[in-house]
């Protein structure tokens, strides 16, 4: 069964690739900056409506956070935004596991002869999204419940913790800061200083007996990980900030003093995320959208809606249907088409902040076959030996001028093989989803490949029914 189920979708990609790549005219032979001229008599420009509606991504489709082939985790995101007017507010925390560089680990003296300077979680930091100088609180946990290091949890992912072991308030402006410190040169790093006493208590083993350090089992039976939770309650935090799970500058660093040939030395040990057996990890992230502007345009709507609302993964999504094409195809019969382009432009509503939270780099469409409740790529338009070319299927972001002279974000799709195909060889008009997405993976196509980074980006479009800047698809064709 699962095998007829693999060549029924195979047999259908290949149906939707070789219809749209194989006709007797190709629908990008005549590229969009080779266009004909325009003369209404045999090539026209006609413009299409669009229906479309702004949804919440269900739990079962935002992302799951795993390894790559290399098996680096990727970024992470932590942070608290309180106050979005657009989209309202997102609470992101880190779950992760840091252990000894090595088994057993050995200090350089016996336990009550090491004397505790300080213990520091760092992570190295990529960037931020939002308000730079809102201050943060971050307050770290231990973990109560076991994470498994196999497994690629997604982003809902909700994880046990205890007991408060540290915490650090600061703006995310001082992340790329540079620090001198002992036997190092430091950027790009938050460091968080653990309390004393669980400080103490990793100098307190040493290899013998059960010693937490004496394997990588008794160690994740003593330290299940550590909680990185924004605080919440009476926090003005506005910002979001990356930082690189796998970077070697993401560690426990304990620092502490011993006596070497009767006098003090201070060293320190690392504990790390991969040690050569991977930590576990989870990064949740919680979207709140009450007191918004999105909510008011959630759902479906019978024409669609005049603003579409799109948060980057794990945020919200777009449904768009063309209905014209049908009625198209019926009246004008086989013609070449030159150009099939999905636009949107972004509209300034009251709650727009540009000069905090920005706009995805990248929008993403794709097609679903709502007979087998899939989603597939626009393999003849954006793929090229199966890898995606934004500059053939565009989606990335530019920036035009409005009439009144403020910048907005404007995106364009290709679709002209798409259409072709369904003119010349009767393909599906199928609705497509429009997401701002982190990354896509298509299993059947053993197709992956990321886009946006995660969380990074919100816009509002505007819809198919806006009185100015409409959700349209433009469409040049020439006669037969």
């Amino acid at each position: 069964m699962r095998y007829r189920s693999l060549l029924n979708v195979l047999v259908f990609v290949f149906s939707i690739a070789f219809f749209s790549n194989c006709t007797k005219i190709k629908g990008t032979d005549i590229g969009a900056g080779l266009l004909p001229a325009i003369d209404n008599v045999i090539t026209f420009d006609t413009t299409f409506e669009v229906v479309a509606s702004t949804y919440t991504t269900p739990d079962s489709l935002v992302p799951r956070l795993g390894r790559d082939i290399n098996g680096n985790a990727g970024q992470f995101i932590l942070g608290h935004i309180s106050n979005d007017p657009q989209f309202g507010k997102t609470t992101a925390s880190i779950f992760m596991e840091l252990k000894p560089s090595n088994y057993p680990l050995y200090f350089e003296n016996v336990a009550d002869s090491l004397y505790l300077d300080s213990a520091v979680l760092c992570l190295r930091w990529t960037n931020t999204f939002g308000d730079t100088n809102a201050l943060q609180t971050i307050n770290v946990h231990r973990i109560s419940e076991k994470l498994k290091s196999d497994s690629a949890y997604l982003t809902n992912k909700s994880v046990q913790y205890g007991e408060l072991i540290g915490t650090k308030t600061f703006a995310p402006s001082v992340l790329n800061d540079s620090l001198f410190l002992f036997r190092q040169n430091l950027n790009n790093q938050l460091r968080i200083k653990l309390n004393n006493s669980f400080a103490r208590a990793l100098l307190s083993f040493d290899t013998t007996g059960l010693s937490p350090y004496k394997s990588d089992s008794l160690y994740r039976d003593f330290i299940k990980g550590f909680a990185l939770v924004p605080q919440t309650s009476g926090s003005n935090a506005n910002a979001l900030m990356s930082f690189a799970m796998s970077d070697t500058a993401t560690q426990l660093r304990i620092y502490y003093r011993y006596t070497k040939a009767g006098k003090a030395d201070t060293t320190f040990k690392n504990f790390i995320f991969d040690n050569g057996i991977p930590g576990a990890s989870a990064n949740q992230i919680v979207r709140n959208y009450t007191g918004s502007e999105a909510p008011r345009y959630f759902g479906t709507k019978p024409r669609g809606d005049s603003l579409i609302y799109l948060q980057a993964a794990p945020g919200t999504y777009a449904m768009l249907k063309i209905p014209g094409l049908d009625e198209f195809k019926q009246k004008k019969g086989n013609v070449m088409v030159h150009l099939a382009q999905l636009s949107m432009q972004e509209v300034s509503t009251p709650g727009r902040r540009p000069n905090i939270f920005q706009t995805p780099e990248f929008l993403y469409a794709e097609m679903l076959d709502s007979a087998n409740k899939k989603y597939y790529p626009f393999l003849s338009d954006g793929f090229v030996n199966g890898k995606f070319e934004s500059l053939l299927f565009g989606g990335q972001r530019k920036y035009i001028s409005d009439n009144s002279g403020q910048y907005l974000s404007a995106y364009n799709m290709n679709l002209t093989r798409y259409l072709q195909g369904i003119i010349t060889r009767n393909n599906p008009n199928f609705q497509l989803r429009l997401t701002a997405p982190y990354s896509l993976r298509y299993e059947d196509l053993f197709i992956t490949f990321a886009l946006n980074n995660l969380s990074r980006g919100n816009v509002v479009l505007g819809g198919g029914t806006h009185s100015s800047k409409k959700m349209k698809f433009r469409v040049v064709y020439s006669k037969l």
